[in-house]
């Protein structure tokens, strides 16, 4: 009696191993989106890589909590320059489009921040930490 295979513990056997896979699958996802959302050693907007001995590379010496390229901080300072209406950039593709593109990445990144502030990702590292 021992040769019989109990199909049902078998196809549940299987599901269970799917479902862990798309589980692991979903928290790699999220890993590499939160790392590389926050990653210092490419410009935050373009994601162009930067190096430590690059004139471009300045994590600490922009004030800005966000690591740029020379030409992303140059557009962001310009953004904030027109979004404070401090003055107009003159460049012509400086529209209100341009604008909207600015508003909705710093957007982005306040989500990813806030999302990583969560106690739900505490508790999603503190899974990470707990697996061989």
């Amino acid at each position: 009696m021992k040769k019989i295979v109990d199909l049902q513990e078998r196809i549940e056997g299987k599901r269970q191993k799917r479902q862990q896979e798309q589980y692991q699958e979903k928290i790699e996802t999220i890993q590499r989106v939160t790392q590389c959302s926050s990653c210092h050693f490419k410009c935050a907007m373009c994601g162009q890589y930067l190096n430590e001995t690059d004139p471009s590379y300045s994590s600490d010496s922009s004030g800005y909590e966000y690591t740029f390229c020379d030409s992303c901080r140059w557009e962001f300072e310009d953004f904030l320059s027109v979004s404070r209406g401090e003055k107009y950039s003159g460049v012509f593709w400086h529209n209100k489009e341009w604008e909207k593109m600015w508003l909705a990445w710093l957007d982005y990144q306040q989500a990813i921040a806030g999302f990583m502030n969560s106690p739900e990702f505490d508790l999603l590292l503190e899974e990470l930490d707990l697996e061989p």
